[in-house]
C-alpha cells in the first residue's frame, strides 16, 4: 500500500521535472523561435520520451503556451498583491518591463512569434487578448470608483494601453529604442496616458508617480487638476468604445 509519505516525493519529483521541461522550452524558444521548436528536441534535452510531453501537454502549442503562461503569471500575479483598478494595471506593466529587461532574448523571441502568428493563434489570445481583458476589468473598477473622467470607455482605453506597450516593444525589437531606457519609457508613457483620463485623488497620485519616474518633467506645464480634467473634453478615441 502506498503511503502519503511515499507519494510526496513522487509529487515533488513530478513538479521539479515539469519546471525543468518548461524552462527548457523557454530556452528552445529563445534559441530556435516558436516555429523552430520540436517536441523531439525538447524530449531529448529533458531526458524523457516524446510521448511523455504529448501526454502532459497535448501538443507543441500546449507545451509552449504553458511555458509562456508561467512567465506571464510570474508578474501578472502581482496585480493580486496590490489594490484592484489602476494600481493593479501599473503593477503588471512594471512586472512585464522588468521581465523583458531581465530576459531580452526570450522577450524578443516571443515578440517575433507573436508578430508572425495568425489572429486566431492561441499565442495572440495569451499575450494580447487576456492582457486586454484584465485591463478592462480593472478599468471598470476604476470607473465605478469615480477615477475615470466621464465618457471614458474602459475597452477603448485598454486597447490604447496595450497598443502603447507593444508599440514600444516593437520599437525595441527593431533597434529603435534602447533597452536601457525601455522601462522608463514604458512606465512614463503609460502614466501620461492614464493621467489624461483620470480625475480626483487618483489623478494626483498618478501625477506624483510620473514626476518621480521622470524628474526631467519638473519644468513642464503641471498636469491638469481635478477640476481642469473634468472640464476638458475626453479624448475622442477613448469615448464610446471607438478607438482611433
Amino acid at each position: 500500500m502506498t503511503t502519503a509519505r511515499q507519494r510526496a516525493p513522487r509529487r515533488s519529483a513530478h513538479i521539479e521535472q515539469e519546471a525543468s521541461i518548461l524552462a527548457l522550452a523557454r530556452e528552445e524558444l529563445t534559441r530556435s523561435g516558436y516555429d523552430g521548436v520540436t517536441m523531439q528536441a525538447l524530449a531529448d534535452r529533458a531526458g524523457v520520451v516524446k510521448k511523455t510531453l504529448y501526454n502532459r501537454y497535448g501538443s507543441k502549442d500546449g507545451l509552449l503556451l504553458t511555458a509562456v503562461a508561467e512567465v506571464l503569471e510570474s508578474y501578472r500575479g502581482q496585480a493580486g498583491q496590490t489594490d484592484p483598478g489602476i494600481p493593479a494595471i501599473i503593477a503588471v506593466r512594471r512586472g512585464g518591463n522588468r521581465q523583458l529587461v531581465a530576459t531580452p532574448e526570450y522577450a524578443e523571441a516571443m515578440t517575433r512569434a507573436l508578430m508572425q502568428a495568425d489572429a486566431d493563434h492561441p499565442l495572440v489570445d495569451l499575450l494580447l487578448g487576456q492582457a486586454m481583458s484584465s485591463q478592462v476589468r480593472h478599468l471598470e473598477i476604476a470607473a465605478r470608483q469615480g477615477e475615470l473622467r466621464p465618457g471614458i470607455e474602459p475597452r477603448a482605453l485598454a486597447e490604447q494601453l496595450t497598443g502603447h506597450s507593444w508599440g514600444l516593444i516593437l520599437l525595441w525589437v527593431k533597434g529603435l529604442l534602447p533597452l536601457s531606457t525601455f522601462e522608463q519609457q514604458s512606465l512614463t508613457g503609460m502614466l501620461t496616458l492614464l493621467l489624461a483620463v483620470t480625475r480626483g485623488p487618483r489623478h494626483h497620485a498618478l501625477a506624483a508617480m510620473l514626476a518621480a519616474a521622470d524628474p526631467d518633467r519638473s519644468g513642464d506645464t503641471p498636469p491638469a487638476t481635478y477640476g481642469e480634467a473634468d472640464a476638458a473634453s475626453p479624448t475622442p478615441s477613448l469615448v464610446g468604445g471607438q478607438a482611433s
